[in-house]
């Protein structure tokens, strides 16, 4: 099939899944330059019906966690259903690569999970089980979950009348392997528990396990009674519906729902800005924190990086290179799809008046050496007042010994030293000391914690190698060079 052209539209680019109602591959759209997911189903299979039934239930779901439909079509041997391509991750890779998730991860894609299984049982024309909710079946798109796969999909009204029953072993409720008993809502909730305990454990859920064992294998009893509400083998005792559920995630997780913007300015050309934004989206992947380093100012330096790396972009308009997220700048004309990341590294230039408005996090960048110290008092003033615990100015280039004068306006823990390293992508260990200090001062003034008490990492410079063993410093603050 590769190569061939299907309705005048669509070449065939490569195939790049399979499954037990029909192959996927890639096509090209080639009156539109884009690319395109097309699955074909041979007439002759005794799968065809099954999935006509798919492709009439998906041109009905719009939500931004289902592939949009854009054909359903057939010739004279098969019929084919064109989607959304999707560039991400299966959920099942993610796991095997990188291991167990972190408990703030499980619970931003359980929410998502739950987001669009409540939308499922929620339509209009009546409830929809997709009945195969397994890791395979989730497609993690800049960290936007995307359900794929509704071979097994049916309206309430008539999943229960099915022939046949199927479901992935450790994800299926048991009411799908017993055709005495009613399969509804809580069959998807069942699924869900199993794809949480997955996620956070890196295994399939065990049989009979109590609320006490599974907050044992997850990071809290609490977390442990939720998913026990999930995988009740009697389906009467589970979560009433996916809403619910959602509640109970929510109810779990520490902290703010939305993004965290952390705003990087220079207070003049050619500083390091770029260099620092870098390293922290860096340091925060090898943390197994996905971000997004963003550049948000005309600027030809991220477009060359990756240019001598030869990555390519894809539709939401982000590179990967060295493990990273990068958005190059691209003006207010371009829109992209939205993305999830829960932690966004804005690279912001040159400081401008009025520029921080509006951020969450700021960083303000200033040269190291002496002679160019200075930080405008009515800013450091303005700023202090404005921001409170919430920025730091970063002395880039700055030597150890070298002593530092204190703008006006702000007290010693919001200055800090940042140590000479060459590579923001692969940084020495005082760099990643420094990254650590910075990244816990960053959470502390987010949840509130007071960074900015007395002692709280005033005056803080990089750790300092002692006897062959690490340890932080603090360093001493003067007047004057």
């Amino acid at each position: 099939m590769e190569g061939s052209i299907l309705s005048g539209r669509y070449q065939l680019c490569r195939e790049i899944g399979k499954g037990r109602t029909g192959t996927v591959y890639l096509a090209f759209h080639k009156e539109l330059e884009e690319y395109r997911a097309v699955k074909i189903v041979e007439k002759s299979s005794l799968e065809y019906a099954t999935f006509r039934r798919e492709a009439l239930l998906l041109k009905e779901l719009h939500h931004p966690g289902i592939p949009a439909v854009y054909d359903i079509e057939e010739d004279g041997e098969r019929g084919f259903l064109v989607e959304e391509y999707l560039q991400g991750v299966p959920l099942d890779l993610l796991v095997e690569t990188k291991g167990p998730l972190p408990p703030s991860t499980v619970l931003r894609y359980g929410l998502q999970i739950c987001d669009v299984t409540a939308y499922l049982h929620s339509v209009e024309a009546g409830p929809i089980l997709h009945l195969d909710l397994q890791p395979k079946n989730l497609l993690i798109c800049h960290e936007t979950v995307k359900l794929v796969d509704f071979g097994q999909a049916a309206r309430l009204t008539e999943a229960n009348r099915a022939v046949q029953r199927f479901g992935t072993v450790g994800f299926a409720a048991p009411e799908q392997y017993d055709h005495s008993m009613e399969m509804d809502e809580r069959t998807d909730i069942y699924a869900i528990g199993g794809l949480l305990f997955f996620m956070a454990t890196g295994n399939y859920p065990e049989k009979a396990m109590s609320p006490v064992m599974l907050g044992e294998k997850l990071w809290s009893r609490r977390a442990g009674q939720v998913l026990a509400g999930c995988l009740e083998p009697v389906k009467e005792a589970r979560y009433c519906d996916a809403s619910q559920l959602k509640k109970e995630l929510e109810d779990l997780r520490e902290g703010p729902l939305s993004s965290l913007a952390v705003a990087v300015y220079g207070l003049e050309p050619h500083i390091g800005t770029t260099h620092i934004s870098l390293a922290l989206s860096a340091y925060l992947w090898e943390q197994k924190i996905p971000n997004l380093y963003e550049e948000c100012h005309p600027s030809d330096h991220i477009r060359r990086l990756l240019e001598s790396r030869q990555a390519e972009m894809d539709l939401f308009g982000i590179y990967r290179a060295f493990g990273c997220a990068l958005k190059p700048h691209y003006g207010r004309q371009a829109r992209f799809p939205q993305h999830h990341y829960p932690v966004v590294v804005k690279d912001c230039g040159v400081w401008r008046e009025g520029a921080e408005s509006g951020q969450e996090i700021l960083l303000l960048v200033a040269g190291g050496k002496w002679w160019h110290q200075a930080v405008p008092k009515d800013l450091t003033a303005r700023l202090a007042g404005d921001l409170g615990d919430t920025l730091w100015i970063c002395y880039n280039f700055t030597g150890q010994k070298v002593s530092l004068t204190m703008p006006e306006g702000l007290g010693r823990d919001r200055m800090l030293k940042v140590p000479l390293f060459a590579d923001p992508f692969f940084p020495d260990w005082q760099a990643k000391e420094w990254l650590d200090m910075l990244w816990d001062m960053i959470q502390s003034a987010r949840e509130g914690e007071g960074v900015g008490k007395p002692g709280a990492g005033w005056g803080r410079g990089w750790p300092r190698k002692k006897g062959g063993r690490k340890r932080r410093c603090l360093s001493r603050w003067e007047k004057g060079p």
